[in-house]
């Protein structure tokens, strides 16, 4: 009797992958972060799809793709169609978000799988996958061989970031020894501070691996007390802490919102807290949103400003008329600390990798204010603010950045009221009379500061930005 035929050929449904897949619960959600790390294990989410039937119908989509291999292309197609036919304003460039939805699911998929097929191998091996843009973190894990059961697993199992490409081997006894191959000594995971610009939560997360992917694909975890955990979790404004800088983008890790609020508190508890509170209120009225970028991300002709876009398109959402790129870069990007347009709600701040904003000294920031009087009065008048404060006080170039963050929003308070003239003649620094817009923001900036000098120097100036924030907050 011949046995029949059956061998298949081409490419073979991957029944753990899509077994993880299916096991999942749809999780409305109103951004990426709102599920995090192992919770991917059991819920299926896409950042900004909080209607049942979007969600819904992309999950079928992504099933279709696992189960039947379907393609980038054929997956950007139907994502279109379901947006079509939804009417889902989502973020970012339609081709982009369906490429980062496909590939993600695809392959957590794929690993969760891997992650079962390998429970039969004592050894795991760890193989590098970065070909394009490699990443130092995972090349030096390349050919590390451990234990299953080493807890570096539960952290390190790919994928370790967003498009990371990087795989798990299988290994025996006799296969280690056939290769030449050693068990090698467990590595120390180190951790950083990573803070959640939306919501100011600080996260301790794993160097080398994008934030909420230091977990295990398919690793056995209690769903139904997952779950619990993620019905149980208040809507993000809920969640929100008090604070008063709403938000902030940053691309340098001592410079966040966290920090910022910080040292904010820390001034509106001197006698400056009249003034900050207001600032406060101006910034939730108007939402005025700031990013922290590095120089090379301001300029226009580099490749590194590229690189952010997804993410500030993200947070800014669309500014009319203005694009995307231009809303944070610019030709000046040598010259400029900082900088605000009318069209804006935003201000763009130059920060560079070795600042840190809790470094700023707010006391000597506010003596800055009567050393500009002073300097002024014997005839030899500073450049600007923040000169002062970068060449005169501790760790200056820290509270430099917070002086130029203010002396942006010292424009903003200047667009939002209509852009008058003060009518006053009298001013501080050099760049005050460079034209009436920075004789605003400069004054400003002295004013939320030090308001008691300000008006010992010259009350009206004082009493001018009392009104001013009084007209912006009606």
């Amino acid at each position: 009797m011949k046995t029949p035929n059956t061998a298949q050929y081409g490419s073979l449904p991957f029944k753990e992958a899509i077994a993880f897949f299916r096991a999942k619960t749809n999780l409305p959600s109103e951004r990426w972060a709102d599920i995090w790390r192992e919770q991917h294990n059991v819920g299926f989410m896409v950042a900004g799809a909080m209607q049942t039937d979007l969600l819904a119908d992309l999950r079928q989509a992504v099933d279709s793709a696992i189960a039947e291999g379907r393609s980038l292309k054929w997956f950007q197609r139907e994502f279109k169609n379901i947006i079509k036919r939804t009417g889902w304003e989502h973020t970012g460039d339609a081709a982009w978000r369906a490429r980062t939805i496909y590939d993600t699911n695809m392959r957590q998929a794929y690993n969760a799988g891997r992650y079962q097929q390998l429970q039969q191998f004592e050894f795991w091996r760890y193989v590098h996958g970065d070909s394009r843009y490699p990443r130092p973190a995972h090349q030096a894990k390349h050919g590390l061989v451990l234990p299953k059961t080493a807890a570096f697993w539960q952290v390190w199992f790919p994928q370790n970031g967003w498009g990371c490409k990087c795989k798990v081997i299988g290994e025996t006894k006799q296969s280690l020894e056939r290769k030449g191959l050693k068990v090698s000594k467990e590595p120390e995971i180190e951790r950083q501070e990573w803070v959640d610009k939306k919501t100011g939560e600080v996260h301790l997360v794993p160097k080398g691996i994008d934030p909420g992917f230091d977990y295990a694909p398919g690793a056995n975890k209690p769903s139904v007390q997952m779950k619990q955990q993620l019905d149980d979790k208040l809507p993000l404004a809920e969640r929100l802490p008090d604070r008063l800088v709403p938000s902030a983008f940053s691309t340098v890790p001592g410079v966040n919102i966290h920090r910022l609020n910080d040292k904010l508190a820390e001034l509106a508890a001197t006698s400056a807290g009249t003034q900050v509170q207001q600032l406060s209120l101006f910034l939730q009225k108007h939402d005025i949103k700031t990013l922290f970028i590095t120089q090379a991300q301001m300029n226009p002709k580099a490749i590194a400003p590229t690189k952010i876009l997804a993410d500030v398109n993200d947070y800014l959402g669309k500014v009319p008329g203005v694009h995307p790129l231009h809303c944070y870069t610019t030709k000046g990007y040598r010259l400029a600390d900082g900088f605000t347009s009318r069209s804006y709600n935003h201000v763009v701040i130059k920060a560079s990798a070795d600042n840190a904003v809790s470094k700023a000294a707010i006391n000597e920031m506010r003596r800055a204010v009567d050393l500009v009087i002073l300097l002024k009065q014997g005839g030899k008048p500073a450049w600007t603010l923040s000169d002062v404060i970068k060449k005169q006080v501790t760790d200056g170039g820290d509270g430099r950045l917070l002086s130029d963050w203010l002396h942006e929003m010292g424009h903003q308070l200047h667009y939002k009221t209509g852009l008058g003239r003060s009518g006053i003649s009298d001013w501080l620094t050099k760049y005050a009379t460079e034209n009436f817009k920075e004789w605003h923001a400069e004054h400003f900036v002295m004013w939320l500061l030090n308001r008691k000098a300000l008006a010992a120097w010259n009350e009206d100036v004082a009493l001018y930005f009392d009104q001013l924030m009084k007209q912006a907050l009606n």
